[in-house]
């Protein structure tokens, strides 16, 4: 589990090379992609710029997990719906995934794993071209809920970070997306 972000490896995590956060104003710490709104402008460094353009692109960590953030993206209320049809824990699970910055880059769609009724941990994405030949041989294929593998036995992207490794933190099973550009 990751000390940042509970459903990113540190190891993983990577911040997005700005140097102001978007909500807060403050500089000198990681900053993370984050698309998204803020939520109650009067929390904002400044209230009346929030309120009249409450779009955040760079943030960070404190105010992603702060809860004054929602992502633009609605494609994960369906995916808790799913998951959980009791209200309290979907409730919790679209929480959690607001306090989560834009890691991994979804090219295509937001197509978070998810297992034994939590968001897996995001591990990162393979370290070479010869890690990523032997990715489904070693995780299970993910395009928006478990699929067979069918693209041969190796997976040889354009960019590594099409490939996207997850593990559940529960049983430990591992998943990867493929999202190629």
């Amino acid at each position: 589990m990751g000390t940042v972000f509970s459903q990113i490896a540190d190891h993983a995590l990577y911040p997005c090379g700005g140097d102001t956060c978007n909500h807060c104003g403050r500089s000198g710490v990681p900053i993370y992609v984050y698309t998204g709104e803020i939520v109650h402008s009067e929390l904002a460094a400044d209230p009346e710029d929030a309120e009249a353009d409450p779009e955040v692109y760079e943030v960070c960590a404190r105010c992603i997990l702060g809860g004054n953030l929602v992502k633009s993206s609605v494609s994960v209320k369906e995916v808790a719906r799913s998951l959980a049809p009791n209200g309290r824990v979907r409730d919790h699970l679209i929480a959690e995934y607001h306090r989560m910055p834009d890691i991994p880059l979804f090219v295509q769609w937001d197509d978070w794993p998810h297992c034994c009724g939590e968001w897996c941990e995001f591990q990162g994405v393979p370290a070479s071209y010869d890690e990523s030949k032997r990715v489904p041989a070693d995780d299970a294929y993910w395009d928006r809920g478990p699929k067979p593998w069918s693209y041969g036995a190796a997976l040889m992207p354009e960019s590594l970070q099409e490939v996207s490794r997850f593990r559940c933190q529960t049983c430990g099973k591992r998943y990867f997306t493929w999202q190629s550009t």
